[in-house]
């Protein structure tokens, strides 16, 4: 006769049985969801007459439809390599991408960047850039990147069909030897560049950028490599110099001197 299980066991056996259910569960909805996924491009591509073409690991997409397509990947791997040549077109440039990433980058997904020096010629861009810098971010720039690709862990590849021409549509890639050899190429320019160079803090510029993005001190202290205290002393002496009490009124009075410009997406 088999001993009963001691009493005290149960609750542990019926959570170990409901995670293994939900786990299950879990796993289908994921399969469901890149069924759908895969089900909403192949629309998308016969609204655009597009030709997907016999190879599933290699596809044509334009940027309206690579847009949906980073993000829903982009939420399923623990890292992004991103190699950006221009920083005011492309799928990238999709709001909600943009507040996804922040967000995943919150949460703890690493993402790289790799830029060309010259995305960073606009105060614009630079404050962009230092947003997500303060999310966790990793941002280096080089003179090797000569096109865009996007690396989803080891998901996929989202790259240019078009050598260097940040417009044209995109080529959606999932064979696992072709994303590898992108992930190499990403790792050897990552290994030889510098880290994005941090404006001097001495101007106000880049500290009403990150305010006017919502970002709270301590966030514009790490991003613009400065002290809390350093930043609070300078938002109090841009208060006084506005003649105002509040940083709600220093916002509105920024705006009327129209040193506020919307932020990028």
């Amino acid at each position: 006769m088999c001993p009963s299980t001691p009493p005290d066991d149960e609750p542990l056996l019926r959570l170990e049985r409901y995670l293994a259910e939900d786990s299950v569960r879990i796993e289908q909805g994921r399969e469901k969801l890149i069924d759908i996924g895969d089900a909403l491009m192949t629309l998308r591509a016969r609204m655009h007459n597009i030709d997907l073409g016999d190879d599933p690991g290699v596809q044509v997409l334009t940027q309206e439809m690579a847009a949906p397509m980073i993000d829903r990947i982009a939420g399923q791997v623990d890292r992004t390599d991103n190699v950006i040549l221009d920083l005011e077109t492309g799928a990238g440039r999709e709001e909600v991408n943009g507040r996804h990433e922040r967000a995943r980058a919150v949460e703890g997904q690493v993402q790289r960047t790799l830029l060309h020096p010259s995305v960073l010629g606009t105060e614009l861009a630079r404050s962009e850039l230092a947003a997500k810098r303060g999310t966790g971010q990793e941002q280096r720039v080089s003179e090797l990147v000569v096109t865009e690709f996007l690396v989803l862990g080891e998901e996929a590849v989202v790259t240019l069909s078009e050598w260097a021409d940040p417009q044209a549509p995109y080529v959606f890639i999932r064979n696992p030897a072709l994303v590898q050899c992108f992930a190499t190429w990403f790792e050897l320019m990552w290994s030889v560049s510098p880290e994005v160079e941090v404006p001097e803090g001495g101007a106000d510029d880049a500290l009403i950028r990150m305010l006017a993005l919502g970002a709270k001190d301590e966030m514009i202290a790490r991003t613009l490599h400065v002290g809390l205290r350093t930043v609070r002393r300078r938002v109090a002496a841009l208060m006084d110099q506005y003649g105002v009490g509040t940083r709600f009124q220093l916002g509105a009075a920024l705006e009327r001197d129209e040193r506020l410009t919307k932020s990028p997406r």
